[in-house]
Protein backbone atom coordinates (compact mmCIF):
# COMPACT_ATOMS: atom_id res chain seq x y z
CA UNK A 1 0.00 0.00 0.00
CA UNK A 2 0.95 3.64 -0.36
CA UNK A 3 0.99 6.68 -3.07
CA UNK A 4 1.34 6.72 -6.83
CA UNK A 5 5.00 5.91 -7.20
CA UNK A 6 5.67 4.77 -4.06
CA UNK A 7 7.07 1.08 -5.97
CA UNK A 8 3.78 -0.71 -4.79
CA UNK A 9 3.44 -2.72 -8.25
CA UNK A 10 7.40 -2.99 -8.72
CA UNK A 11 7.14 -4.56 -4.72
CA UNK A 12 4.65 -7.02 -5.46
CA UNK A 13 5.72 -8.53 -8.38
CA UNK A 14 8.79 -9.36 -6.73
CA UNK A 15 7.23 -10.04 -3.64
CA UNK A 16 4.88 -12.77 -5.49
CA UNK A 17 7.25 -14.28 -7.20
CA UNK A 18 9.23 -15.28 -3.93
CA UNK A 19 6.09 -16.12 -1.79
CA UNK A 20 4.96 -17.83 -5.29
CA UNK A 21 1.84 -16.19 -4.80
CA UNK A 22 -0.42 -14.64 -7.60
CA UNK A 23 0.01 -11.36 -8.34
CA UNK A 24 -2.68 -8.81 -8.41
CA UNK A 25 -2.70 -4.88 -9.30
CA UNK A 26 -5.06 -2.45 -8.07
CA UNK A 27 -4.73 -0.37 -10.67
CA UNK A 28 -5.72 -2.76 -13.64
CA UNK A 29 -9.09 -2.80 -12.12
CA UNK A 30 -10.49 0.38 -12.25
CA UNK A 31 -12.77 1.28 -14.80
CA UNK A 32 -11.74 3.43 -17.73
CA UNK A 33 -13.55 6.68 -16.02
CA UNK A 34 -11.56 6.60 -13.04
CA UNK A 35 -8.49 6.05 -14.86
CA UNK A 36 -9.14 9.43 -17.01
CA UNK A 37 -10.00 11.32 -13.94
CA UNK A 38 -6.81 10.31 -12.08
CA UNK A 39 -5.07 11.24 -15.82
CA UNK A 40 -6.52 14.48 -15.56
CA UNK A 41 -4.60 14.85 -11.78
CA UNK A 42 -8.04 14.63 -9.72
CA UNK A 43 -8.29 12.02 -7.69
CA UNK A 44 -10.98 9.63 -7.03
CA UNK A 45 -13.25 10.16 -4.00
CA UNK A 46 -14.58 7.54 -1.69
CA UNK A 47 -17.56 6.80 -3.67
CA UNK A 48 -15.43 6.67 -7.03
CA UNK A 49 -13.26 4.31 -4.98
CA UNK A 50 -15.92 2.02 -3.38
CA UNK A 51 -16.77 0.15 -6.53
CA UNK A 52 -13.27 -0.60 -7.29
CA UNK A 53 -12.86 -1.75 -3.41
CA UNK A 54 -15.48 -4.05 -3.70
CA UNK A 55 -14.17 -5.35 -7.45
CA UNK A 56 -10.36 -5.87 -5.62
CA UNK A 57 -12.23 -7.42 -2.32
CA UNK A 58 -14.24 -10.20 -4.84
CA UNK A 59 -10.89 -11.19 -5.95
CA UNK A 60 -9.24 -11.81 -2.79
CA UNK A 61 -12.10 -13.91 -1.90
CA UNK A 62 -11.80 -16.01 -5.14
CA UNK A 63 -8.39 -16.27 -5.27
CA UNK A 64 -6.96 -17.36 -1.60
CA UNK A 65 -3.35 -16.31 -1.13
CA UNK A 66 -2.40 -13.48 -3.16
CA UNK A 67 0.05 -10.52 -3.65
CA UNK A 68 -1.98 -7.59 -4.00
CA UNK A 69 -0.38 -3.84 -4.76
CA UNK A 70 -3.05 -1.37 -3.71
CA UNK A 71 -2.73 2.28 -2.43
CA UNK A 72 -5.37 2.09 0.00
CA UNK A 73 -4.59 5.36 1.37
CA UNK A 74 -7.47 5.49 3.76
CA UNK A 75 -8.10 3.39 6.89
CA UNK A 76 -11.65 2.74 5.76
CA UNK A 77 -10.12 1.41 2.11
CA UNK A 78 -8.08 -1.05 4.17
CA UNK A 79 -10.83 -2.31 6.48
CA UNK A 80 -12.62 -2.70 3.05
CA UNK A 81 -10.00 -5.21 1.81
CA UNK A 82 -8.92 -7.23 5.56
CA UNK A 83 -9.98 -10.79 6.02
CA UNK A 84 -7.79 -12.88 8.94
CA UNK A 85 -4.39 -12.97 8.09
CA UNK A 86 -4.21 -10.22 5.85
CA UNK A 87 -0.86 -8.36 5.95
CA UNK A 88 -0.06 -4.84 4.51
CA UNK A 89 2.98 -3.53 3.52
CA UNK A 90 3.12 0.29 3.91
CA UNK A 91 5.91 2.04 1.54
CA UNK A 92 6.86 5.34 3.30
CA UNK A 93 8.28 7.35 0.48
CA UNK A 94 9.25 10.82 1.08
CA UNK A 95 7.60 13.18 -1.08
CA UNK A 96 10.29 14.63 -3.43
CA UNK A 97 10.89 11.19 -4.20
CA UNK A 98 7.45 10.54 -5.30
CA UNK A 99 7.23 13.25 -7.29
CA UNK A 100 10.52 12.40 -9.14
CA UNK A 101 9.18 9.27 -9.92
CA UNK A 102 6.15 10.03 -11.09
CA UNK A 103 7.48 12.30 -13.43
CA UNK A 104 9.86 9.13 -14.76
CA UNK A 105 7.16 7.53 -15.65
CA UNK A 106 5.42 9.13 -18.25
CA UNK A 107 1.92 7.75 -20.21
CA UNK A 108 0.56 6.16 -16.28
CA UNK A 109 -2.38 7.82 -15.62
CA UNK A 110 -1.35 8.27 -12.35
CA UNK A 111 1.51 10.99 -12.70
CA UNK A 112 2.97 14.03 -10.91
CA UNK A 113 -0.05 16.07 -11.01
CA UNK A 114 -2.42 13.34 -8.85
CA UNK A 115 0.41 13.38 -6.08
CA UNK A 116 -1.14 16.29 -3.98
CA UNK A 117 -4.46 14.33 -4.01
CA UNK A 118 -3.08 11.26 -2.95
CA UNK A 119 -0.88 12.30 -0.02
CA UNK A 120 -3.84 14.30 1.02
CA UNK A 121 -5.82 11.76 1.17
CA UNK A 122 -3.09 9.13 2.66
CA UNK A 123 -3.61 8.16 6.01
CA UNK A 124 -0.72 6.58 7.45
CA UNK A 125 -1.41 3.77 8.94
CA UNK A 126 -3.08 4.23 12.58
CA UNK A 127 -2.28 2.98 15.96
CA UNK A 128 -4.63 -0.02 15.98
CA UNK A 129 -3.74 -1.19 12.49
CA UNK A 130 -1.50 -4.46 13.85
CA UNK A 131 -1.51 -5.56 10.41
CA UNK A 132 0.14 -3.17 8.78
CA UNK A 133 4.35 -3.60 8.45
CA UNK A 134 5.79 -0.10 7.41
CA UNK A 135 8.74 -0.12 4.97
CA UNK A 136 10.76 2.82 4.50
CA UNK A 137 11.88 3.62 1.47
CA UNK A 138 14.75 5.99 0.03
CA UNK A 139 16.38 7.26 -3.05
CA UNK A 140 19.07 4.47 -2.73
CA UNK A 141 16.41 1.81 -1.90
CA UNK A 142 16.99 -0.60 -4.58
CA UNK A 143 14.36 -2.80 -6.01
CA UNK A 144 15.68 -6.27 -4.22
CA UNK A 145 16.63 -4.47 -1.08
CA UNK A 146 12.91 -3.77 -0.41
CA UNK A 147 11.81 -6.88 -1.55
CA UNK A 148 14.45 -7.89 1.44
CA UNK A 149 13.09 -5.77 3.76
CA UNK A 150 9.58 -7.13 2.73
CA UNK A 151 10.24 -10.51 3.42
CA UNK A 152 12.15 -9.75 6.46
CA UNK A 153 9.08 -8.02 8.37
CA UNK A 154 6.90 -10.41 7.15
CA UNK A 155 9.02 -12.98 8.62
CA UNK A 156 9.52 -15.21 5.28
CA UNK A 157 12.96 -16.79 4.61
Amino acid sequence: MGVSGSGKSTLGRALGAALRAPFLDGDDYHIPQARERMRAGHGLTDADRAPWLARLRAELDAQGRVVLACSALKCTYRDALRAPGTRFLYLDVPEPLLATRLRQRPGHYAGADLLPSQLATLETPQQGEHDILTLPVTATTTPAGLLAQALTALKVT
